[in-house]
């Protein structure tokens, strides 16, 4: 695992960056493809009602500012033996009851817009939760090709894998044995290529997406967020440096050059 100067610079380019992404719109675009669908978890704008019912149905949820970004202000929910367990940051919370539950989250949400993202159960590496990044590239060749995938670890002790929440990058073949590879890649790269050009019909210029994906028990593949700005500075770190090459490449051929330096 790499992890030794990716937390900070993430939080540099996304400064840098500005960029914000509405999540319901992202998620919006995704649900008019019914295959993409299936691979969703249910997310929806938050609201005291709207949590309560997804506690009750699923047991546990994620709440997520409706355009952050790196992770940050994420808050797992779980309902376990009629106790309201919050997790946020490396802090774990319980509330005997409903109301005094969304009391700590009206504060932590400072009157902003969030969303509600039913919890999936992913596998874990080490006791920590991890995802995958893919990258899809348009080719050199016409069409559209998965150019890369790393693993993005969660630190012990918290729910987000980001490297803005001091998640570490893993390879594929350090987080799945060789018989979940075979199964999971060839799942992740064609949902990874149904969402990029589900994606093209509403931004038709778009060249490139970078799409984090979790892996449940069952290796399922679900989305956990997709991104039209895919900050690739996580292949520069991992010494396997094929992938880092192809990004650049095909990049290159559709005129984008990369800040990839990790000191700056």
């Amino acid at each position: 695992m790499f992890n030794f100067i990716w937390r900070r610079n993430v939080r540099i380019a996304a400064k840098r960056r500005g960029r914000k992404a509405d999540k319901m719109i992202k998620t919006n675009i995704l649900l008019g493809n019914s295959y993409i669908k299936s691979h969703i978890p249910v997310t929806k704008t938050y609201s005291r009602s709207t949590l309560k019912l997804m506690l009750l149905k699923y047991g546990m949820v994620y709440i997520k500012p409706k355009n952050g970004s790196l992770g940050r202000g994420v808050i797992r929910v779980t309902l376990k033996d009629g106790r309201f367990i919050s997790h946020s940051g490396m802090t774990i919370s319980s509330y005997a009851n409903f109301e005094d539950l969304t009391k700590f989250l009206s504060r932590k949400m400072k009157g902003e817009v969030y969303v509600v993202q039913k919890g999936i159960h992913s596998l874990r590496h080490q006791g920590r939760l991890f995802d995958f990044r893919v990258v899809v590239q348009k080719s050199p060749r016409g069409g559209f090709e998965v150019t890369g995938i790393a693993g993005r670890i969660s630190q012990r002790g918290r729910v987000v894998s980001n490297g803005g929440g001091g998640g570490a990058i893993g390879t594929i073949d350090s987080l799945l044995t060789p018989r979940q590879q075979s199964i999971v890649i060839p799942k992740m790269e064609k949902l990874s290529l149904a969402v990029m050009h589900q994606v093209r019909k509403h931004f038709k210029d778009q060249n490139e997406i970078g799409i984090d994906i979790a892996i449940d028990h069952q290796l399922r593949p679900w989305i956990v967020e997709f991104n039209t700005y895919p900050d690739h500075r996580m292949f520069v770190i991992m010494r396997d440096r094929v992938m880092l090459a192809r990004i650049i490449h095909y990049g290159a051929k559709y005129g984008k050059k990369y800040k990839l330096n990790l000191y700056y």
